[in-house]
């Protein structure tokens, strides 16, 4: 059994900031084309992040910095519909 690792404040910031980038890529990608391979590969890079904060630091620890950032909930998309309402970020 896999052991989690402990997620402290600077690690924290660090995810936060790569999360930010990310789903900003999408979101600019969404905005150009909803159903274009750009933004199929952006959205999997936002999921692919929070599967892996998930796998290292556990299911609250990806909750935590997906309710903190708003980010997609890790589900396939439904035809070209964007995931989630857009939000500005600090």
């Amino acid at each position: 059994m896999q052991t989690e690792l402990h997620l402290d404040a600077e690690t924290m910031e660090r995810l936060q900031e790569q999360s930010r980038l990310l789903l900003r890529t999408y979101r600019i990608e969404c905005d150009k084309d909803p159903t274009s391979h750009a933004t199929e590969s952006s959205h999997s890079h936002v999921i692919a992040l929070r599967h892996t904060i998930k796998q290292l630091y556990g299911e609250t620890a990806a909750l935590a910095l997906a309710n903190e950032l708003n980010l997609p909930t890790p589900h396939p998309r439904v035809n070209s519909a964007p995931l989630a309402p857009k939000v500005s970020y600090r």
